[in-house]
């Protein structure tokens, strides 16, 4: 868990930007079209970051503490189950989509690794059906985007399961051209109408 200047600097990196953990919510529409709150949310938090060069903080829910506080143990069981080590990673922009950008979870020969420590509940149904959860897929593309990489390992873990046999799920994800390029075709709209915000504000103000 980053703290002290490097999480200062990474909050700086990522201050009035689209990021891969926000994609899902930049892609977010109500039935008749129209942007859903949590996208109209973003879109205002994002403009605020514009407008003061410092990220937005948010309140840390305990899901959210229980993910953090575990991560590292969830990484640790992957390098067991795969043999395969893994490294850190920084925050990436997009090399073509300004202020587009993603922090991977970790980075791994070829690929990343996007680690989630859910629920049991939500665990459970994710081991059950047995493929990476279509929420998390932007997040995902995004960051494959950012970096180059081709395929992201989906790390599920739950240290609550007595059997350690059954705390982790992996599965792999190697988005399509097609998903790639309709991802990038919403984060680039949701851009151009922030850019569109900013400008309306800015000027407003003049």
């Amino acid at each position: 868990m980053l703290q002290g200047d490097e999480l200062a600097l990474w909050l700086r990196a990522r201050a009035g930007k689209l990021t891969a953990s926000r994609m899902r919510d930049a892609m977010d529409f109500l039935k008749n079209g129209q942007p859903s709150a949590k996208r109209s949310q973003l879109m205002r938090e994002l403009l605020a970051e514009r407008l003061t060069g410092d990220s937005v903080r948010h309140f840390v829910t305990d899901a959210m503490m229980h993910g953090l506080q575990f991560e590292d143990e969830a990484k640790a069981a992957y390098e067991a189950e795969t043999g395969v080590i893994v490294g850190e990673a920084g925050f990436y922009d997009h090399p073509r989509i300004d202020a587009l950008g993603a922090t991977p979870d970790g980075l791994v020969p070829g690929g990343l690794i996007e680690t989630k420590c859910p629920t049991t509940a939500t665990f459970v149904e994710w081991r059950m059906a047995g493929v990476v959860p279509e929420e998390h897929k932007p997040q995902m593309i995004v960051q494959l985007a950012c970096t180059g990489r081709a395929w992201c390992d989906f790390v599920a873990y739950d240290p609550r399961i007595r059997n350690p046999a059954l705390r982790l799920f992996v599965r792999r994800f190697e988005p399509t051209a097609e998903e790639i390029a309709k991802v990038e075709a919403a984060a680039e709209q949701f851009l151009s109408e922030l850019d569109a915000m900013f400008e309306a504000f800015t000027q407003a103000a003049a």
